[in-house]
């Protein structure tokens, strides 16, 4: 296993079956917007909390530019039984090649599973933070929140040109019905 990720380190990339039957990749997800991935095992009583605290900070964390992946080695079943009883609206995705120790993620023994992790991905694939593993989400919300409210606006890095055909566009599209 390697060593856990820290912060500024390049998140490795993975290809992973989701609960929404299609493979995500996270070098495809991190261009639109910052990832909060979700690393855990089993789903028992904690692992269970952890994600519906997450489920209720989703609307919070989109508004932030931020998008939720669960990953787990579960059976894809399993991940979307799981989702169901949850009323989970972020995916859940299988890690059955182990993706997660390249993020330094326990892996789980007979006796017990792995400790959840949580890593926050910026939109250069960039870890923004992290905690590894993970003691209370509550918490850990407002950490994020706070890494992600220091994130540049991701139009930021764009042309003028682009930003002001976009702009022009907008402004235009929007005054029309009005000059009718």
């Amino acid at each position: 296993m390697a060593a856990a990720l820290v912060v500024g380190e390049e998140a490795p990339n993975f290809d992973l079956a989701s609960t929404e039957d299609v493979v995500l990749m996270l070098r495809d997800e991190v261009p639109r917007m910052a990832v909060l991935l979700y690393f855990f095992d089993g789903d028992g009583d904690r692992v269970r909390a952890d994600l519906k605290n997450l489920a209720r900070g989703q609307r919070k964390l989109k508004e932030a530019g931020a998008a939720i992946l669960g990953i787990s080695p579960a059976k894809i079943d399993a991940l979307k039984a799981l989702q169901r009883d949850l009323h989970l609206e972020f995916p859940l995705l299988r890690d059955d090649r182990d993706f997660s120790s390249q993020y330094g993620v326990e892996a789980a023994s007979e006796d017990e599973p792995s400790p959840p992790a949580l890593y926050l991905v910026n939109r250069d694939q960039k870890v923004l933070w992290r905690a590894c593993p993970v003691t209370a989400i509550e918490s850990s919300l407002s950490e994020i929140d706070g890494a992600l409210k220091a994130l540049p606006s991701s139009t930021m890095n764009y042309p003028k040109t682009v930003v002001n055909s976009v702009v022009n566009w907008w402004v235009n599209k929007v005054r029309s019905p009005r000059a009718a």
